[in-house]
């Protein structure tokens, strides 16, 4: 399977082998899924008009959208990993856990020759074994917990799934605050509305040259609503704009 982008077009050029034909349904949909293609820039350029700074943001950038995922686990997994570490460091554990607890795949893309660890892999697995990857023993609980509870579907990470009740269920294990249910939120549910509040980076860009507490954040962002998960993305795009 290719996903091209067609630039001069505005659109996607997908292409999937005959193989795939009984589930072309169900990959198109994960693709729309991952690209965020349901989402419609302008309407949320709209809303976010009467905020300033917002505003030239949608225009500096336009019809940004939010990454999404092809797998909920796999973006759960990959959040926990990259916990207070660099996306680097944060990768190089991800090849660790798929090169011990997944298996390999022939595909016509030599980088391409492994699977991610699915939640029941990694729920069978013991915590000591999954930290032997580099991880701490906290952070192998946490995903260690993680895969039990999404293996027996006591936690969905589908993007049809309840946001509120997966937000609450996420927090609810050991290791995982707000900010990392928020984020898989965004990604792995597509909730529109997720806003990772304490994340420094946000309150830092959220109004210029202030840095405001997570509770002025919140405040601030009530004007995104329900966008918020997309002013996230463009509050984060000004890292690298070097006039912002």
């Amino acid at each position: 399977m290719k996903v091209e982008c067609a630039v001069q077009d505005n659109h996607l050029i997908v292409t999937l082998p005959t193989a795939l034909t009984p589930v072309l349904m169900k990959v198109l949909a994960r693709i729309k899924h991952l690209f965020d293609l349901d989402a419609n820039p302008q309407i949320i350029a709209e809303q976010f008009a009467t905020d300033a700074r917002m505003a030239l943001l949608t225009d500096k950038v336009k019809g940004l959208r939010v990454p999404g995922a092809w797998d909920g686990f796999e973006v759960a997994m990959r959040t926990i990993l990259g916990q207070q570490i660099s996306v680097r460091g944060a990768n190089t554990l991800a090849a660790r856990l798929a090169t011990k607890f997944s298996q390999s795949i022939e595909t016509p893309y030599e980088e391409i020759w492994l699977l991610s660890p699915n939640a029941k892999t990694l729920a069978a697995a013991l915590p000591e074994d999954i930290a032997s990857v580099g991880l701490t023993q906290k952070r192998a609980a946490t995903l260690h917990r993680l895969a039990c509870e999404v293996a027996k579907s006591a936690i969905n990470l589908e993007a049809s799934a309840d946001p509120f009740a997966t937000i609450t269920a996420l927090k609810a294990l050991p290791g995982i605050g707000d900010w990392t249910a928020q984020y898989i939120a965004m990604r792995a549910l597509h909730w529109p509305d997720a806003f990772p509040a304490g994340d420094l980076a946000l309150r830092k860009l959220a109004v210029k040259d202030q840095m405001l507490s997570e509770n002025q954040l919140l405040a601030v962002s009530e004007q995104w609503r329900p966008w918020r998960a997309y002013a996230a993305m463009y509050l984060w795009a000004t890292l690298a704009m070097k006039d912002e």
